[in-house]
């Protein structure tokens, strides 16, 4: 049997309906607040039940974010403060880190490439927040080799490959002791990304 209780299916909700079709199959919402309509108010946030993380992706990161970056670091903090979980990219300053008010998801995206094992090792080892988020685009079977590394060496680490090709790597990573895996409910907003409902079913034929 294979024990794949400890992972948890994040489900990436773009709007407060995707929130609502999340509730039955997500155990935890990732609120993409780039791509919502509008920014919601804050106290919004405390009408969902399940645990929340709170994302503002700039466009460099696969976002729509087009705003001022010190507003964004804001309205990050904000939020934070009635969300279990806040995703700060790795290049933000300390000062950003401190602000938060939740535990830190610390997140490294790359649609271009995978860099050196020896690069995102030292990514890792100088975080900042709770747990580190490695998503980079897969090109062959050496990228594959450099994230199983990574999840072979360090504990708290999400990281997989973005690609049509490379989304079974969302998968294999949880093997590997990934303790989320992001999926869609409506529409993927990253490569390579699988519908929850599909995640779900994959990991009851694998117990």
């Amino acid at each position: 049997m294979v024990d794949l209780s400890f992972v948890k299916v994040v489900v990436s909700a773009t709007s407060f309906a995707d929130v609502v079709c999340a509730m039955n199959v997500a155990d935890v919402v990732e609120l993409r607040l780039d791509l919502f309509s509008v920014f919601p108010e804050e106290r919004k946030l405390d009408g969902i039940k399940i645990p929340k993380i709170v994302t503002i992706r700039r466009v460099v990161d696969g976002g729509k974010y087009e705003g001022r970056e010190d507003k964004r670091i804001e309205l990050l903090s904000r939020y934070s403060g009635h969300a279990d979980y806040v995703d700060l990219e790795c290049d933000l300053s300390d000062e950003a880190f401190k602000m938060m008010k939740s535990k830190v998801i610390e997140s490294y995206h790359n649609f271009k490439e995978t860099p050196s094992y020896d690069f995102l090792r030292d990514l890792i080892e100088s975080k900042r927040g709770d747990l580190f988020k490695i998503a980079t685009m897969g090109r062959d079977k050496r990228d594959v080799l450099t994230i199983t590394k990574v999840l072979c060496e360090y504990e708290n680490v999400v990281a997989f490959l973005m690609g049509e090709k490379f989304s079974w790597t969302r998968i294999f990573a949880c093997f590997l002791g990934s303790p989320f895996i992001y999926c869609s409910i409506s529409k993927a907003v990253a490569p390579g990304q699988i519908h929850a409902k599909d995640v779900k079913k994959i990991f009851s034929l694998l117990k």
